[in-house]
């Protein structure tokens, strides 16, 4: 998947680089690929917790198959 990402400076050192597409999922580094490099474990955290909560939504959803009979109105 392709993911876009921001990357910022600071005055003082450092980067800072955060996810469009997945809000608060953000990276820091001393160099752009450091930030780039944290982002990107981010992202997989993130996609990992997403993964684990459909899976169990999905085995806590069921249905179950009843007859019952209804009495002729004649």
């Amino acid at each position: 998947m392709h993911y876009t990402i921001i990357t910022e400076s600071h005055e003082m050192g450092g980067f800072t680089a955060r996810c469009i597409e997945i809000p608060g999922a953000r990276g820091y580094g001393n160099t752009q690929g450091e930030a780039i490099a944290t982002i990107r474990e981010a992202i997989e955290v993130v996609r990992e917790a997403q993964n684990e909560e459909l899976h169990k939504t999905i085995a806590s959803v069921h249905s179950e198959i009843i007859r019952i009979e209804v009495a002729d109105s004649a």
